[in-house]
Parts: structure tokens; sequence; C-alpha cells
């Protein structure tokens, strides 16, 4: 496994959020055990998860997406500086309006949402179309540094609020009657997500 152990340190150091390493373990291999070469990212924060997918699987593409401009940049210059501008095409956008026209792949093999969390589920519901139909997409971080299992506990409003959001998406998709969900205490909470095969 090739990791970017210094892009990783700078990132926690500086509250970046950066998937957690058992987690883009984990990731990767559910990609490689599904033959998966296309992804779509939602959220790519610095390129750190999307740049361990493209080094760690063979000939694997990402398109990823990210709001901010600040992150959107040294995203960009990590995975120049990385040699991977042929594996990952990145789109400063809001997801949410973004169109999807733009997209080199109108189908991908798999989908990661790992973006603004109180948005999950509107982000599922506009790209999971995008998304083949024996393809799969993995969410991340929905237990939320654990605080989904004790909310009346959160003091802080606006993090009860999102953790909330975080609960409502997670029930939503588990009792979906469309898809397939395996939940995994692993990193921060990661769901994978399948579509039921048709009778």
């Amino acid at each position: 496994m090739k990791y970017f152990d210094e892009i990783e340190k700078n990132a926690l150091s500086r509250h970046i959020p950066v998937m957690q390493k058992e987690g883009i373990e984990f990731l990767i291999q559910i990609f490689k055990d599904h033959h998966c070469h296309s992804c779509l990212e939602i959220g790519s924060a610095i390129g750190y998860s999307a740049m361990m997918m493209a080094s760690n699987i063979d000939d694997f593409e990402i398109e990823t997406i990210e709001l901010n401009e600040e992150r959107f940049l040294e995203a960009v210059k990590n995975i120049a500086e990385n040699g991977l501008n042929d594996q990952i095409h990145i789109y400063l956008d809001d997801a949410l309006s973004f169109d999807c026209q733009q997209l080199i792949h109108q189908q991908f093999d798999c989908l990661f949402i790992d973006a603004a969390k109180a948005q999950y589920q509107k982000f599922f519901e506009k790209y999971m179309p995008l998304v083949k139909d024996n393809g799969l997409c993995i969410v991340d971080n929905l237990d939320f540094h654990g605080m989904i299992f004790d909310i009346e506990h959160i003091k802080n409003r606006n993090t009860k609020q999102l953790v909330k959001k975080i609960k409502r998406f997670k029930d939503w998709i588990l009792n979906h009657d469309k898809y397939d969900v395996e939940y995994h205490q692993v990193g921060d909470g990661i769901c994978v997500i399948k579509r039921k095969e048709k009778r």
C-alpha cells in the first residue's frame, strides 16, 4: 500500500478532514474486490483519498468535486506533484448544483461520498443514478466520532443538528427497499450500498 503520510499529517495538523487510515484501506479493498475502475468522489478536500485510491488500485480513474477553493487548489497541486493528473480529474463546484454533463464518464463503477454530512441524502439521490447497475456507493463518517450513538448528550446545538441529520440518512438508507446496505464500524463508520438484485 502506498501512503501519503506527509500530506495526511499536514492536513490533520490544520484540522482538514482526511479519511482515517483503516477507513481508506477498507475502501480500497472493497473497490478492488468489486473490480472497480472508475469512481466519482463527492468531496475532494486536499486530494488525499483520491490519491490513495489512484495509487493503490490498478487502472483506476477518479472524478472528484470540491466546493472549497483553497482546498481545491491544494488538491490540484498535490495531484500534479505526485504525477496523478491522468487518473484524477477534479472540479471546483458545489456538488448539489454541479452540472453532471461536465463529467468525462457518464457511468461509474463506484461512488464515494465524503462531503457535507448534512447533505448526504441529497448527494446520494443526485449521483447514485450515475453508478452502474452492479456498482456500489460508499459513504464515510456515519458514526461522527461516536456521537451518533449518544445524541442526547451533545451540548453544542449545531453539532447536535448535524448528527441528527447523519442519523436520519443512516436510518433512511438502512431501511430503503431498493438498496442492500452493509454497515461497517471501520474508521468513522462506513456504509457500503448496492442496488438490490431485480427478481
